[in-house]
């Protein structure tokens, strides 16, 4: 009867273990790879930012006028890239860069001169189907693109790309490191190293190996624990990818019997082959390293094929401990196990003497550990939630392109990181709640106005505290982020003397009381104080409540929540005075493509997280179909986002230059009347950011969108946004400009406040309206 009930158990392990040992043998990942980066003339990038990242790729360096083939890369210095090149052109009359501390656009200068260029060829194309051309980059001495060509000879274009990055790898539910090599793509070297320490006898056995069990056991039995464990690869393989982490009896005999079983279903070359691409080699931050090609990436920063005798070793003798043998955080431990490991390669005659002796004497790596964080968790979650949402299967494995710019992910992700930590450690309302074990909590989410594409999401302070995406999720009143679709839908319309809405038309800036549905509602600003007439512009810079309410019952509720229809916000939003002033809940993603639309002046580009998703074969599962639509008059965006440029230059918004963001910008701030919610959303030409400050259980924190949300918005653009050319926006052929100095700002009705000295100002007006 026990023979059979062994007999039965045999034959289910049988079974299953071929099912198994196929699924995570084979088991294909999700792949997430970054948006390809666009590079334009005029924009500024850190030090030897392009040649890093090249060589951070394994790009394959080449000399001055060897071919760049995909893959390759070539620096060459000012003469070399002139030659080619020549010299980059000066910026056309108007359009020099201007800063938002002055009234306008200077002459420009003369260009400054080339420095050197980065010639290289993607390894993968940028556009499915196109074969990539070589692109060059040229710079100054600062950084600054002077100019950026394609083709060859080299053509003067918009912009070049930069192939994208894998930056994050799933198999299952898993972040995981790893790329699968064949035992033909794998040194000799690194084999021999790995039966050496492991499993000498590895060809021989049928998945045990009986000498080293009896010896494990005898080292067992003397010590009275267990010190060595006699696995060989085979049962090291069962052990690892099919059976639990308990060290019982049962267990053992159970990873005996199915190492034979796995000898009996696969040949010792595929037995080999599995194990060297799942083992698990260390840790890089939260993602596992699995195998040997991604710790050769891990370790050394290079592809596994480069690695000699004394890297190999290294690796095979990181694999018995990843923690213990670290070379990075352990180097003597990690250097005595690789001279093991050697002088076992040695004595099995892998090697001779003066191999062993050099391979000992090389230097562990010493490059700093590139730690990596899950570099956008939120990110990563909504983009699978919305594959889910397509009906595309993962489990088959998928390369999924998205919108993510990496730079920009962790300039968003420092952003609220430390702007969170300085509210609670400098706020003192924040503080004190801090104290109660309540965290702050903020969302970021930001995306090119030209594309629609999301090229940032943070949902939270720490998705390992809280997986609750506030980007994507989270619904919360907006406050004046409202406010300008009540401007827009003036600057659409004609006041009630017949007459159209100009930045300059004066608003009513007194007490009110409104009636609807049994209620009385009286609508106060900020400061409680009220300055009688005021012009428009004014209104909407100094975010006064009374004015905008008196402005939007005069163009009509019902026209505001059309014109943020068509600028794509879809929440119901009632037919109510306080809707003037955000007293309505949106989500971050209605914000950030309605302020992107403004940006574009009134041209809306709808948001996206996906470019395309492949299937492992390449076969193109799904595309997004960029789309524009013209949705609002060029003419009266333009007069709104001159206005909301004051709101950054001298009023609520003011704090984003002193927090050092200087490119010409738009935005507006946001605050509930309870104080619960803190916004800021803004936009450069270029660039548009939404952030959100508060708690998840509505707990009143007294911050502004001055104090609470600008900060974080500015120290993001300001390390990631300012990149782009500091290029004013493309202003329509409909409107002038008009630069108002104090005097007639005065005269046009802008109260005298103390403590609050006037500068001269630009404004935007419908052309033949201007003042």
């Amino acid at each position: 009867m026990a023979a059979l009930a062994f007999a039965i158990w045999v034959f289910q392990l049988d079974r299953g273990i071929q099912a198994r040992f196929a699924e995570k043998r084979f088991a294909p990942p999700v792949e997430f790879y970054s948006a390809a980066e666009r590079v334009r003339a005029g924009g500024s990038y850190p030090a030897r930012y392009f040649e890093s990242f090249l060589i951070d790729k394994n790009f394959r360096t080449r000399s001055f006028g060897q071919p760049i083939q995909a893959g390759d890369y070539s620096i060459w210095n000012s003469a070399e890239c002139t030659t080619l090149v020549g010299t980059p052109p000066a910026p056309p009359e108007g359009a020099a860069a201007s800063s938002l501390t002055d009234g306008g656009a200077e002459p420009a200068p003369p260009p400054p001169a080339i420095d050197r260029c980065v010639a290289y060829r993607n390894s993968t194309p940028t556009v499915p189907g196109e074969t990539e051309p070589v692109q060059v980059i040229a710079l100054a001495a600062d950084g600054r693109v002077l100019g950026v060509y394609a083709g060859d000879p080299p053509r003067q274009v918009e912009s070049v790309r930069i192939e994208p990055e894998l930056f994050a790898q799933y198999y299952g539910e898993s972040p995981v490191l790893r790329k699968i090599v064949s035992l033909g793509e794998t040194p000799t070297m690194c084999l021999n190293a790995l039966l050496a320490i492991e499993d000498s006898r590895f060809l021989e056995h049928s998945g045990i190996s009986v000498t080293s069990l009896i010896r494990a056991l005898l080292v067992d039995l003397r010590t009275g624990r267990r010190a060595q464990g006699g696995s060989t690869i085979t049962q090291q393989l069962v052990k690892n990818y099919f059976l639990t982490e308990e060290r019982t009896l049962k267990r053992k005999l159970t990873e005996i019997v199915m190492a034979f079983l796995v000898e009996r279903h696969a040949s010792k070359d595929e037995i080999l082959e599995t194990y060297i691409n799942l083992i698990y080699m260390g840790q890089n931050g939260p993602f596992q390293v699995r195998g040997f090609a991604a710790a050769s990436e891990h370790y050394f920063n290079k592809p596994l094929h480069d690695l000699g005798l004394d890297q190999c070793a290294l690796v095979a003798a990181v694999l018995n401990s990843p923690g213990l043998y670290n070379p990075f955080k352990s180097p003597d431990r990690s250097m005595a196990r690789r001279a093991l490991v050697i002088d076992r390669m040695l004595s099995l005659g892998m090697i001779n003497r003066d191999e062993a002796e050099r391979a000992k004497a090389a230097p562990l790596p010493t490059r700093p550990q590139r730690v990596l964080t899950e570099p956008a968790p939120y990110f990563v979650q909504a983009v699978r939630r919305e594959i889910s949402t397509r009906g595309i299967d993962e489990s088959e494995g998928l390369r999924v392109f998205t919108t993510l710019n990496l730079r920009a992910q962790e300039a968003a992700q420092q952003a609220v990181r430390s702007g969170l930590d300085n509210l609670e450690k400098n706020n003192a309302t924040v503080k004190k709640i801090k104290a109660s074990g309540k965290s702050l909590e903020a969302m970021l989410l930001s995306s090119d106005p030209g594309t629609g594409e999301i090229q940032a999401l943070v949902g939270g302070r720490g998705y390992l505290a809280t997986q609750f995406n506030r980007a994507i999720d989270s619904r919360r009143q907006v406050g004046s982020v409202m406010k300008p679709f009540t401007y827009l839908t003036a600057f659409e319309s004609l006041t009630p003397d017949g007459q159209p809405y100009t930045p300059l038309t004066l608003l009513k800036d007194e007490p009110t009381t409104h009636k609807f549905e049994r209620q009385t509602w009286r609508p106060q600003n900020y400061d409680g104080t009220y300055n009688g007439e005021v012009p428009l512009f004014w209104s909407l810079k100094e975010s006064l409540n009374a004015a905008t309410v008196n402005l939007g019952m005069s163009v009509g509720l019902s026209n505001i929540i059309d014109t943020t229809r068509r600028l794509g916000v879809t929440s119901r939003i009632e037919k109510y005075p306080s809707l003037t002033l955000g007293a309505f809940e949106l989500s971050p993603s209605e914000v950030l493509g309605a302020y992107g639309a403004l940006a574009r002046m009134g041209n809306r580009a709808p948001l996206t997280l996906l470019d395309r998703i492949e299937n492992l074969n390449g076969q193109e599962l799904y595309r997004f179909e960029a789309s524009h639509e013209q949705v609002v008059a060029p003419e009266a965006t333009a007069q709104l986002v001159g206005v909301m440029k004051q709101s950054i230059l001298t009023g609520t918004g003011r704090g984003v230059l002193a927090n050092g963001f200087t490119h010409p910008a738009a935005g507006k701030t946001g605050t509930t009347n309870d104080k619960k919610d803190a916004w800021f959303a803004g936009f450069t030409p270029y660039h548009a950011a939404v952030v959100w400050v508060g708690y998840d259980d509505n707990t009143s924190h007294n911050l502004t969108g001055g104090s609470g949300a600008v900060p974080i918005w500015a120290s993001y653009m300001r390390s990631y946004a300012s990149i782009f050319p500091a290029d004013d926006f493309a202003w329509p052929e409909g409107v002038e400009r008009v630069t108002l100095t104090p005097e007639q700002q005065t005269s046009f009705g802008v109260p005298e406040k103390k403590n609050q000295e006037l500068t001269p100002i630009e404004l935007i007006f419908r052309r033949g309206q201007a003042p």
